[in-house]
């Protein structure tokens, strides 16, 4: 079977509560510890000085709607 080496994404859509997560990320909103951490393991967020920041894999799922 042959594979392709480019990542697609993840094999689900994000939720309505993980996207509007997003947005408030973005917006500058802080959110419990508990949803960020599930974001970043995700690969949706990262932790930078000031607070969490989107990834780009983050911004394209939010843009995206998915």
């Amino acid at each position: 079977m042959n594979t392709s080496g480019i990542f697609l994404g993840p094999h689900r859509d994000l939720t309505k509560d993980e996207i509007e997560a997003l947005k408030d990320i973005k917006a500058g909103v802080a959110l419990p510890r508990l949803t960020c951490h599930k974001l970043e393991f995700e690969n949706l967020v990262e932790r930078r000085l000031g607070g969490w920041k989107l990834t780009p894999t983050g911004e394209f799922r939010l843009d995206a709607g998915k």
